[in-house]
Parts: structure tokens; sequence; C-alpha cells
């Protein structure tokens, strides 16, 4: 729009020059041609003719021309206002163009040699060139140069050029307006996908880290699944142990005691002892329970203080030895698990002091407050079955081992203290959880 607002300002100036040079040549065409005709035969102007010319110039019209010169074809100046340089030679284009019959014209500021004189007036001049013919023809006899007051020329074409750079302007501000709302648009609707871009991108992210997160669940799944498959193996292996296999050792020694053996006469040994009997139903009834459901129905509608009475009233049933209880209030609403759990620890502890301690000083301790309950099942035997015991149990995952795995699983703590001459103890801190209504 600049390029725009300064071609229609050079257009207009040149219009503006043409219309003064078109004009020039008829000031010329009138004034200067008369006093040139003597030009035809002479390459000097006649003094009178000068002299009519400088009368001329010295009244009206002087008061619009600065100066005026009469060129011959050749660029000889024969005549000028300023009597300077008359008979030299300046060779110009413009005088060309005069002398090819075409009229210029322009703003001057008197630097050429031949205006060396003038340089002092300092003021725009409209320079004009034209032909003069000679009288009836075409030819050219003579170039008429004149220079006129540019000053008025000039205001008036910058104020042309101001009033063009504003209409420009004012053009040029509304679209420059409807194109920054075109753009800024198009902007904010680029902005607006991508935007959209990049919340599919998020989203798409989201989506495969949920996937990854859900493949993770479902292999830890199939982790879990593979656990809980090896964990009920081994509870089976534990409810196994800790019941028939605890009865049938128990068996195992009554029918080994050489006390409880008698001879007949024949030689024949007999074991005649009343408890092996109920002994021999308790682990059929144990074998049964554990293939049905592999929990103990017999502990079902029963709370904690009777299930623990009811393990301790069954050792000493199937033993015929005496245990020494002191079990606390145990909350009624009990996890199974965890009543399960007492009950074996119990079974199980109540079973090592018959086996290593001889059922010397039996005893069973329950302690509960609002947090964890703690069992403690012991005895006073010589405490030296110890080690051994454990770690051959341990192995297959049975025994001592087999109910720290229980405890652990309820995230509690378990502990097996052997004391040489004083006797074994099992102690477990069981946290409280309550049965699911």
């Amino acid at each position: 729009m600049g390029l725009l607002a300064f071609a229609i300002s050079q257009r207009i100036e040149t219009s503006m020059m043409q219309t003064a040079a078109e004009e020039g040549a008829l000031f010329t065409e009138l004034f200067l041609s008369p006093a040139a005709q003597d030009l035809v035969t002479s390459r000097r102007l006649p003094p009178e003719n000068a002299k009519r010319l400088d009368d001329l110039l010295a009244g009206m019209l002087g008061e619009r021309l600065v100066l005026v010169k009469l060129w011959l074809p050749d660029a000889t100046l024969v005549y000028s206002t300023s009597k300077k340089g008359i008979g030299d030679r300046f060779p110009s284009r413009h005088i060309d163009a005069a002398v090819a019959g075409k009229a210029t014209a322009e703003f001057d500021y008197l630097h050429e040699a031949e205006n060396a004189n003038h340089k002092h007036l300092q003021v725009p001049l409209v320079e004009i060139y034209a032909p003069l013919f000679r009288s009836g023809t075409r030819e050219v006899i003579a170039v008429g140069e004149i220079y006129s007051d540019g000053r008025r020329l000039a205001a008036d074409l910058a104020s042309i050029r101001f009033t063009s750079v504003g209409i420009v302007g004012a053009a040029t501000a509304p679209m420059m307006l409807i194109l920054f709302f075109m753009v800024r648009r198009a902007s904010k609707l680029v902005n607006e996908y991508q935007s959209s871009l990049m919340q599919n991108v998020v989203e798409a992210t989201n989506l495969a880290a949920q996937n990854d997160r859900l493949r993770r669940v479902a292999d830890n799944a199939r982790l879990e699944a593979a656990s809980s498959n090896e964990n009920l193996l081994a509870r089976i292996g534990q409810d196994l142990h800790d019941g028939p296999i605890q009865l049938v050792s128990l068996l195992m020694l009554k029918l080994t005691d050489p006390t409880a053996k008698k001879s007949d006469p024949s030689g024949f040994t007999h074991a005649h002892d009343p408890t092996i009997e109920p002994l021999t139903k308790r682990i059929l009834a144990e074998l049964r329970n554990i293939s049905t459901g592999l929990v103990l129905p017999e502990l079902d509608g029963l709370s904690p203080n009777q299930l623990l009475l009811l393990a301790v009233k069954n050792h000493e049933e199937a033993t015929g030895t005496t245990v020494c209880c002191q079990i606390g209030d145990l909350p009624a609403d009990l996890s199974p698990l965890i009543t399960i759990c007492l009950y074996r620890i119990v079974q199980e502890g109540l079973n090592n002091a018959f086996h290593h301690a001889k059922a010397k000083g039996q005893r069973v301790e329950v302690v509960a407050d609002p947090q964890s309950i703690l069992i403690t099942v012991s005895d006073s035997g010589p405490g030296a079955v110890d080690k051994d015991h454990e770690h051959r149990r341990s192995r297959r995952g049975l025994g001592i081992a087999g109910l720290r795995n229980r405890v652990e699983a309820l995230k509690g703590t378990f502990e097996f203290v052997l004391q040489r001459g004083i006797g074994t103890q099992i102690r477990a801190t069981i946290p409280i959880a309550h049965a699911r209504k």
C-alpha cells in the first residue's frame, strides 16, 4: 500500500509537470517564437529582438518568470535574461528532446554549470524546455527555456502527496483490520484444532497408560491366582499336619508305649489303652472334615473363647493330660481366619508339649487389647528337642514354620523360644480383624 501511495503521487507529479510543460510551450510559442524567427538565417539574435524580450520580461511576465533562455538546436546559448554564457554551448538531454519536438518540464535547483550565476536564489524552480518552430512549418529553429517560481507547485505537490497517502492509508486501515481479524480467527481455529489434537494425544496416552495398568493388574491377578493355589496347597498341608497327622503321631506314641502293653497266656502282647478308640475316631473325623471343606466344621457357631477351650479339651481327651488355661475375653466377631489360626496355634503348641515335654507344665495364655491378641503356648520340658525339630518341619513347610506362615499372613509376629532346662514357648501377636457382615 505504501508503494501504491508512492506510485499515485508520482503519477500526479508527472501529470502536473506535463501540464506545466504544455503551458510553457504555449508561452514560448506566443512570446518567444516571434523574436526567434531571425535565427532561421543567423546564429545570433538581433539586438533589437533581445531588447524587445528584455522589455517584455521586465513587465508583468517578470513576476512569474525568473529566467528566460534561447538555444540553437546545437545547444548554443543565444539569449539569456542574465546575459551570462551567451555564445557558449551547454549540451543537454532536455534540449535534444525539445529539438525532437517534445516539451519537457522538471524541478530545478540551478545546480548545472549554465546556472552557476543563479544558485543564490535557493528556491525550487520549474524548468521548461519547449521547441520554437519556423513560422508556418514544424521545423524547429530554436529551443526556448524558461524558469518559473515553483514554490506554489511544490506546495501543491506536497499537499497532493499527503492527500494520496491519507486516502491510501484510510483504505488500508480497514483492510488491515479485516485481515487481522481473518488471521486471528484462522489462528484461533488452528489453536483449537491443536488443542483438540493435544487433548486426543493426552487421552490416547492416558488410555495407553490405563491399558498398561490393566495389563499389569491382569498379570498380578494371574500371579496372585498362582500364589493362591500355592497357599491353598500349603493350607491343606498345614491342616493335614496340624490335625490328622498330629493325632496319628499321638496314636503311634500310645501304641508304642511299653507301659500300655500286656501279654496273654499265649505270649501275644495287646494294647489296652482306652483312649485309642476315640483317638482313631477323631483322626477319621479330621480327615473327613479336611476333605469336605478344608476348614473344621466343628468351629462354626463357636465364639473365639469357646473355640480355644475346645482345642484344649480335645487335647486333654486325646492325651489324658491336663492343660492350665488363662484365656481373656476375646471379641465375638473375630475374622474366621484369626479364629482358625488361634485354634491351630493351641493345637500345635499342645501337641509339641506332649511329644517333646511329656505334657509337663502345659499352659495356654491369651490376652486381648483393642488392637491385637497375644497368645502363648508353653511347657516346662527339657527344651532340648528344639532346633532340629523346627528345621526338619520347616523344610516341608509344616509344623512351627507352618504356624509362622499363618501368623505372618495375618500381619502378625511369631516367636518360637527354646530354653534348655526351662521349656519351650510359642508366642504370637495377631492384629484384630473383625468378620465382614
